[in-house]
């Protein structure tokens, strides 16, 4: 990952954020739900721009790569538009690794939201742009649902805005080894961010907090997945693990994703902390990748960002 961070610009209440979809067709496919996503991302305070591509479908994808590609390029191309936000997920998205202009996106920073399979891009650009990227909610799964717990946009809309009071991530957690850690922050789903792995878009784990989650697989799918990032030498290097909440993520003979990651961490000495809600859990908290996060289990706050995620206002 790249040691000199780059900021977006805060995001405020009245500013545009352009809507794209990087995966699957979901708005196209419920077409009443990314309605009301996109109508409460307005209730919000900001004001919605949809890509062109983002209600289309093309198979299980909601448009070729190049059309996809052209969307978001456009969103980061358009002085007018303060953040991009994907409108979901899907299983795809590295389809579009290979298309990125880094060089755009190093050129006009601007906050990126995204979750689930978009958090592979997220952590993409980042290594490669030092862009810090917000993992948050996304327009159906989150903003469209009338139950979603306050806390979750409530937090989201600090993190774009840049309050400092948003730093401090405030969740009781599990600690399956006690201690401290302090370094960049990288996020996401665990089976999409595996798709990195030994590609130019990899990032370096070396000193890295690494926090993930993962949804609707169970626990020896996820340990397959696990045990590749081991072998791949990734936790030989990280600094510290925080791991999310799991969503759907059924035992295995008994045996949780919890345990399953205790088991094949035996024998590191980070800090591992467990039960983050973030991902695919209703109730979320906004992300920053790329941000320095400090983790420290006999602190008041045992999770807080210690870097700006954002430029002063």
């Amino acid at each position: 990952m790249s040691t000199a961070a780059r900021l977006a610009a805060p995001v405020s209440k009245g500013d545009r954020i352009g809507i794209v979809t990087l995966s699957a067709p979901e708005p196209a496919a419920q077409s009443d739900v990314f309605a009301r996503g996109v109508q409460a991302l307005a209730g919000l305070g900001y004001e919605p721009v949809v890509g062109a591509h983002a209600t289309g479908r093309s198979g299980y994808r909601a448009g070729t790569a190049d059309e996809l590609l052209d969307d978001f390029h456009q969103m980061i191309a358009d002085p007018s538009i303060a953040a991009i936000m994907c409108a979901g997920g899907g299983r795809s998205s590295n389809r579009l690794l290979v298309g990125l202009d880094l060089p755009l996106i190093a050129m006009n920073p601007k906050l990126i939201v995204g979750v689930s399979d978009p958090s592979l891009l997220l952590t993409a650009i980042t290594s490669r742009t030092g862009l810090v990227t917000l993992h948050g909610p996304s327009v159906m799964w989150d903003l469209a649902d009338p139950d979603a717990p306050s806390e979750t946009a409530e937090h989201f809309t600090a993190m774009l805005s840049g309050q400092s009071t948003a730093a401090r991530v405030d969740t009781p957690l599990t600690w399956a080894r006690p201690g401290s850690a302090e370094g960049p922050l990288i996020a996401g789903c665990l089976s999409s961010l595996r798709c990195l792995l030994g590609t130019p878009w990899e990032p370096r784990w070396n000193g890295v907090i690494l926090a993930v989650e993962d949804a609707f697989k169970p626990t020896d799918l996820l340990d397959q997945t696990f045990t590749h990032f081991r072998d791949a030498g990734v936790l030989d290097k990280i600094a510290g693990l925080v791991v999310g909440e799991s969503v759907g993520c059924e035992p295995t003979a008994g045996i949780t994703v919890g345990d399953m990651i205790e088991d094949l961490s035996r024998e590191y000495g980070w800090p591992l902390a467990q039960g983050l809600p973030y991902g695919h859990t209703p109730r979320k908290f906004t992300l920053p990748v790329g941000a320095m996060l400090r983790m420290d289990s006999s602190a008041e706050h045992p999770l807080t960002f210690v870097s700006p995620w954002v430029t002063a206002p």
